[in-house]
């Protein structure tokens, strides 16, 4: 709020992957007095989970089809050519009461080009957030859907997008901001669409076009701009107060009329959201993790194995083929590789799965989160089998949340008692905590890697965005028009 956001298109399909479609519902009603409007926009993949790689089957589509009927509901997401090829049945029931409502299509246009392209966007597809190219956004925008420069921490696209308009003479009205994942810390220090806007403008963009692409436009983008994006009579009074729009200093914040925040204070005092034990106790590891866990069951020698290829500022992942020499269950002298572990968190822990991973730049120690885009599993990153027990048995202590962990201590943590993926602790102190593990990543961990947490919860993620994926069940590669499937850690 203090950074200017009085409105805000989300889905909570973790909470409905987690906890289903009352989860969703209770996230809703909470948060009525925030000053922050809720559009919601659901997405499928509450429903999909990751396919054979992981589904709770607690959200269904009739769950799906009830929060398209929702009174809050603004848009159905992330949809393509390709979306009834999901394995879920009723697909067309989605879609089609999305129509029926007139709910605005949001699309997932990532890699399509040509045919497909047009296509998606042929069944009403008004906004695109996967776009990493300059040559991708004018293809979009030439078709008629709003691209949204996405500006998140592990997806970063912003420097590849904007000379669409700033090069290329594109018309800025066909253009918005979005995040798509955005670390708290990151959300803290920087700022929220805010900094987009001030970005935009140091780089070319006129002061006024960039403010329209985070209000107007992106109103226009979701099908709500009768009620956002512009300071008209009729439309809801949430307004921002700026000193100049150069730099974009902002000094209050307007929600629906009321002062909501002011010199970058939060000025609302909202109830507190209630939250029964169901929602406290999603943690579920029945046998103690051991530090025989994070160490490969292989022979000693040299090895041909499977690595995931990070690359910074993209979700899309390599799949990499490498010789690595083990000894006793260990990788040496694979230098920028790191171990990664996921480990199911939500029926009994069983399912345990043990990968490696280039590109995090990991030096030291180990991170585990249950924090994660998909299954929100336990997912541990590290290069020492004894911090990743640590750090991945502190944060089941803590019912969720992340842990750094260096030198057999713990150096940073935050819990996130909420079904493992939020927290009802003062947003402050929240914040805090955050930015101590962000800077543990870096100065116990020593990697150096912007948006780390963001970049190894994507790859975990086995649907839709390609290659190389790890789940609680093993590597997964993942491919744009084919069925994900299950791949061999070690090649021969």
């Amino acid at each position: 709020m203090p950074h200017g956001t009085a409105a805000l298109c989300t889905d909570f399909y973790e909470l409905g992957t987690i906890g289903g479609l009352d989860a969703v519902l209770h996230e809703l009603e909470s948060s009525r007095g925030t000053g922050v409007d809720i559009l919601l926009s659901p997405f499928v993949a509450a429903v999909l989970g990751i396919g054979d790689f992981g589904n709770l089957g607690r959200f269904g589509v009739d769950d799906m089809i009830a929060l398209l009927e929702h009174d809050d509901c603004v848009e159905l997401r992330e949809w393509n050519c390709w979306s009834a090829w999901l394995p879920i049945e009723d697909q067309r029931r989605v879609y089609e009461t999305a129509l029926r409502r007139r709910r605005t299509i949001g699309g997932h246009l990532e890699g399509l080009a040509g045919p497909t392209l047009q296509a998606s966007i042929a069944l009403g597809i008004r906004s695109e957030h996967e776009a990493v190219t300059a040559h991708e956004a004018l293809e979009r925008v030439e078709l008629g859907a709003t691209v949204q420069i996405r500006g998140g921490s592990a997806a970063r696209d912003f420097a590849d997008l904007v000379p669409a308009i700033t090069e290329h003479g594109a018309d800025p009205g066909l253009f918005s901001f979005c995040t798509d994942e955005q670390e708290l810390a990151s959300m803290a220090e920087s700022g929220h669409i805010d900094r987009l806007v001030r970005r935009a403008i140091r780089e070319g963009v006129p002061p006024i076009d960039a403010v329209r692409m985070a209000t107007l436009n992106a109103a226009r983008g979701i099908g709500v701009d009768n009620d956002y994006g512009s300071i008209t009579p009729g439309r809801v009074a949430s307004i921002v107060a700026v000193e100049e729009l150069a730099s974009l200093p902002i000094a209050k914040v307007f929600s629906r009329g009321a002062l909501a925040a002011e010199d970058g204070a939060y000025r609302l005092a909202p109830p507190p959201a209630q939250y029964g034990p169901e929602a406290r106790e999603s943690i579920v590891i029945r046998r103690p993790l051991t530090r025989d866990d994070f160490l490969f069951e292989l022979p000693d020698g040299d090895i041909e194995v499977r690595v995931i290829g990070i690359t910074p500022g993209r979700l899309a992942t390599e799949e990499r083929i490498e010789t690595v020499a083990f000894l006793d269950g260990r990788p040496q002298g694979a230098d920028g590789v790191a171990r990664i572990a996921v480990i199911d968190r939500h029926l009994g822990g069983q399912e345990r799965a043990l990968g490696l991973i280039r590109g995090l730049d990991v030096a030291d120690g180990a991170v585990a989160m249950t924090a994660n885009p998909g299954m929100m599993n336990l997912v541990v990153v590290g290069v020492d089998e004894d911090d990743m027990c640590l750090a991945a048995s502190r944060v089941a202590e803590l019912g969720g949340g992340f842990a750094v962990a260096a030198h057999g201590r713990i150096h940073a943590e935050v819990a996130l008692p909420i079904r493992g993926i939020v927290s009802d602790a003062p947003s402050g102190e929240v914040v805090e905590r955050c930015i101590a593990v962000e800077h543990a990543i870096r100065d116990a961990m020593g990697s150096p890697f912007d948006g780390f947490i963001s970049a190894a919860g994507f790859a975990c993620l086995a649907v839709s965005i390609p290659s190389l994926k790890i789940t609680s069940r093993g590597l997964a590669r993942v491919s744009r028009s084919e069925p994900t499937e299950a791949v061999p850690f070690r090649i021969r």
